[in-house]
């Protein structure tokens, strides 16, 4: 299931690999491993275009060891990737008065985090004159549930139109039905100021990002298949991204609701 989820994944992140602003793309926020090499792993949490990432390994004497960096967008590269130093720190016993002029900080080496997908990456970083590239993907570690009723709406692009006249942005708003099932069977349904459309598949998620693969269905006869995905839960709502093709048109964009 992992595959067919990291290969849905990969052909959604074509669409955004290479924005201008890292901001306006994924959000790399997760727990990140390689389920090969359980027992070290890296915590990424990104603001705007930083990364911040805690990476937990091991030393040269096997006693648990943890590197901080703060990895910044590099618009000059092709792709998504971020770099930046990789800082080994010291300080006083965690049960004890913690005092800052204790901690001691070095330059250790230089990480890079290099997106393949949405949820997949490469982790290249040297450390003190040791270069080693991982492949991590997002931790899961427990399935969010998008069950309930929104307002929103849908926000896309429409390209390769059989009528040229249909090309361009369109957006449909209105209230947004979910259903979650305990296995994961999903539908949604949009009632928007064009018709209601339905779309039904199965969900899958790897860390804190859902997808569906769907198949849709809508009251003014435009039918086809569509990827969302980068489905987030979120206290207000819920966000996400798709993409896919009808009968009529290839569609890419947003959608989204606050919950009611």
């Amino acid at each position: 299931m992992r595959t067919v989820r990291t290969l849905l994944a990969i052909l959604a992140f074509a669409s955004i690999a290479g924005t201008a602003r890292a901001s306006a793309g994924t959000n790399f926020t997760d727990q990140w491993w390689n389920p090969d090499e359980s027992g070290w792993g890296a915590s990424i949490l990104q603001q705007g275009d930083v990364l911040f990432i805690d990476l937990f390994v091991y030393g040269s004497d096997a006693r648990p060891t943890w590197y901080t960096a703060a990895l910044f967008f590099r618009s000059d590269l092709s792709g998504t990737v971020f770099s930046g130093d990789l800082v080994a720190s010291t300080g006083p016993w965690f049960a004890a008065f913690f005092n800052p002029d204790l901690v001691i900080k070095r330059q250790a080496g230089t990480i890079v985090f290099s997106a393949t997908s949405t949820d997949t990456a490469d982790l290249t970083y040297t450390i003190d004159g040791i270069q080693r590239t991982k492949k991590i993907e997002r931790q899961t570690w427990a399935f969010e549930d998008f069950t309930g009723d929104y307002f929103g709406g849908f926000i896309y692009d429409q390209s390769g139109c059989a009528n040229p006249a249909n090309n361009g942005h369109v957006e449909e708003l209105g209230s947004i039905a979910i259903t979650h099932a305990t296995d994961n069977t999903f539908s949604l349904q949009l009632a928007s100021n064009f018709g209601t459309c339905t779309f039904a598949g199965n969900y899958a998620q790897a860390g804190h990002v859902g997808n569906v693969n769907a198949n849709y269905t809508c009251t003014y006869g435009v039918n086809g298949t569509v990827l969302l995905y980068e489905m987030e839960r979120t206290g207000p709502g819920m966000t996400g991204r798709f993409s896919g093709q009808n009968n009529a048109c290839n569609v890419a964009g947003t959608f989204g609701g606050v919950q009611r």
